[in-house]
């Protein structure tokens, strides 16, 4: 068998096509579709194929069966899921990457699904160099970055960061962004960025490393915070408690970012309504990072940015469309 390919396995031909030609379409190599596991268990299985693997939860036996047989030969796999359970068992066993996809997508939601599951066969040749190809905004490694960004924000946040990551260029330090959006449409969201935009924007995963050139949108229903370990920067994602009616929280960002971060760090927070982020704001400030806030006249709903600034949390307070210089002056 050749080296360096896609193998797709499911029990569904219609994902198996769709998914194949969509995948074509992006010049990613399809070796071959498989939709029975005995048929796989036959063939001479190279280490480093990526398997996309559709689960459906439909016989739990058949699945756990799919799933240890993947583990135990150590193959590399990203699981296709249309239901979160099946999501937390294949976390155990060692796929790259899941994805809930619906068991009847609609059309966007299955455009949707394609260019998630793309950013994450590209995660994986970075993680695992199993496919040698090269991406479209491919992650330098040689970016250095001495500072990390936060931004928050709620209504009118999404064309605010729009409006700022637009004019940044590709190398610019880590961005982790916090914006009061509901599941699946942050995912959408951050495919729509990294469209449009110098660096790579992805919605964040739990475990990602914090790396520059990259923006981090934190997933809607989960709290994203800034984890530090002996190898650096990562990022947590986890299903907790909301925070100021928040999930994800921009409080819940910004401090941890004023913990690991520190003086080193630059926030900035947005139009929205409501307090989240006023405290995160005081703790980044009184940690020596630079804090930024939206001023009245350009924010569509001056709340959060000015109870940030009433408590003393704000040292820079401006328009929306001077943010980014002012980032780019301190990083």
């Amino acid at each position: 068998m050749e080296k360096n390919s896609i193998i797709l396995f499911s029990s569904s031909a219609q994902f198996l096509d769709v998914t194949e030609k969509n995948l074509r379409l992006h010049n990613l190599k399809i070796k071959s579709k498989i939709s029975n596991l005995n048929i796989l268990k036959n063939i001479d299985i190279n280490k480093k194929d990526l398997f996309i693997v559709q689960l459906q939860n439909r016989d739990e036996h058949d699945m756990r069966e799919i799933i240890n047989f993947f583990r135990d030969n150590n193959l590399n796999w990203i699981c296709v899921s249309n239901h979160s359970s099946i999501n937390f068992e294949a976390i155990k066993n060692g796929a790259i990457s899941q994805i809930c996809l619906k068991e009847r997508p609609s059309f966007i939601e299955f455009r949707s699904f394609i260019n998630i599951l793309i950013s994450k066969i590209k995660d994986g040749w970075e993680i695992t160099n199993i496919i040698n190809s090269k991406v479209n905004k491919e992650e330098n490694n040689n970016y250095s970055y001495e500072k990390v960004v936060a931004i928050g924000g709620s209504t009118g946040g999404t064309e605010a960061v729009q409006n700022i990551l637009m004019k940044l260029k590709k190398d610019v330090p880590p961005i982790l962004v916090v914006l009061h959006m509901p599941p699946s449409f942050t995912a959408m969201y951050a495919n729509r960025l990294n469209d449009i935009c110098k660096m790579r924007v992805k919605e964040a995963e739990d475990g990602d490393i914090i790396k520059a050139g990259i923006a981090f949108i934190a997933p809607g229903g989960y709290q994203m915070k800034v984890k530090k370990n002996e190898s650096g920067l990562y990022i947590s994602c986890k299903k907790e408690e909301k925070v100021n009616g928040h999930a994800p929280s921009v409080d819940v960002l910004f401090e941890s970012v004023a913990k690991y971060v520190a003086n080193k760090s630059i926030s900035v927070i947005l139009t929205g309504m409501g307090n989240d982020g006023a405290i995160g704001t005081l703790k980044i400030k009184q940690s020596g990072g630079f804090t930024i806030g939206q001023d009245k006249e350009s924010s569509v709903v001056y709340g959060m940015p000015k109870v940030a600034y009433d408590i003393g949390g704000i040292i820079v307070q401006s328009h929306l469309d001077n943010i980014h210089k002012i980032i780019l002056d301190n990083i």
